[in-house]
């Protein structure tokens, strides 16, 4: 029997039966419903395999099952969905039969992304490379081997040290046409609304995209986040003025799921319009987290900070994230 499941990618397809499962994600539904009475006919047939590695299989064949299997299991499915789609395109891994895939591969690939992204992307592409390769050796069985085993990878970015000043959230809100005494009936306005709440309370905006009013306790003034990067649900306090914002946006989203009624897409191109029409440059949205905590640490120790960001490394948020004026530490000897 298949059911159907609507993902931030389109219409996730899954079929189980006789003890064979399959999944695969497809931008319509009429496709999944296609894909899926296919399957069902090939399985009834005896047709369908197991799960052995398709005939003259590639690392393209890897990445595709991964990506319909795997990817919408998790909350990052989105970010996944993408990056794999984009190495299915790349010649260098896809179109490698698997019988001669090594190291050599994944190293030539990893030296030609360092020309196009990050050392931090492509570090983050490389955990998603690992974790298929992973799969495929050991579970799937598709490989005799870790291919990726002695790959070294590339170095971190240093991580970002950006504070937004004052004036600089006044402009972007600005910007957003974001204001207490207007009607945040734009989505543009809201994101406006979610940069200056995220400079209050230092949560990631996906975290705030998602926030639903259920979430919040006004009495006591904190808001329950249940899904973290980290997978440990956490408690934020709310700040006066984080409530102020609450309140205000909350009386025009009235019906919606969430406070803000703002998809994690559009804050990412909406945020980018803003900073270009308020003329910021060097700073992002997630920028604010640091600027908050930065603002937090003249109040709270780190242990106190680790509780409001979530953070399980300390080492990280102090590196980071914690980052007081030295003449504020000064002033607490006297």
């Amino acid at each position: 029997m298949a059911s159907f499941k609507k993902t931030a990618t389109g219409w996730r397809a899954d079929v189980f039966k006789k003890g064979i499962r399959r999944s695969k994600t497809f931008r319509a539904k009429r496709e999944a419903v296609a894909w899926s009475n296919q399957i069902e006919y090939e399985i009834e047939q005896g047709h369908h395999d197991t799960g052995a590695a398709p005939p003259s299989a590639t690392m393209y064949h890897i990445l595709e099952r991964y990506r319909d299997d795997v990817s919408p299991k998790k909350q990052g499915a989105r970010w996944e969905v993408i990056r794999l789609n984009q190495m299915m395109r790349d010649p260098w891994l896809a179109d490698v039969k698997l019988s001669d895939i090594g190291p050599r591969h994944f190293s030539a690939w990893r030296d030609k992304r360092l020309k196009e992204v990050s050392g931090s992307s492509v570090n983050r592409e490389f955990n998603l490379l690992t974790h298929a390769c992973k799969l495929a050796w050991r579970e799937w069985q598709w490989l005799k081997e870790h291919p990726m085993a002695g790959v070294s990878r590339p170095p971190e970015n240093k991580p970002r040290d950006r504070v937004i000043t004052d004036a600089e959230i006044d402009a972007y809100v600005e910007s957003s046409g974001y204001s207490f005494t207007a009607p945040p009936t734009t989505v543009l306005s809201r994101v406006g609304a979610m940069f200056l709440f995220a400079s209050e309370t230092a949560m990631r905006g996906g975290e705030i995209c998602k926030m639903k009013k259920t979430d919040i306790d006004f009495n006591k003034r904190v808001v329950y986040i249940p899904e973290t990067k980290t997978g440990v649900p956490r408690w934020v306090p709310l700040s006066t003025k984080a409530i102020k914002i609450l309140n205000h946006v909350i009386n025009y989203t009235k019906g919606t799921p969430t406070v803000f009624s703002v998809t994690a897409r559009q804050r990412d191109a909406l945020s980018r319009k803003i900073m270009k029409k308020a003329g910021l440059d060097g700073i992002n949205f997630h920028d604010t987290r640091r600027t908050a905590l930065t603002r937090m640490s003249r109040k709270f120790g780190p242990m106190e900070l680790a509780k409001i960001s979530g953070h399980q490394d300390l080492k990280i948020l102090q590196s980071v994230y914690y980052a007081p004026d030295p003449s504020d530490l000064v002033q607490k000897l006297d």
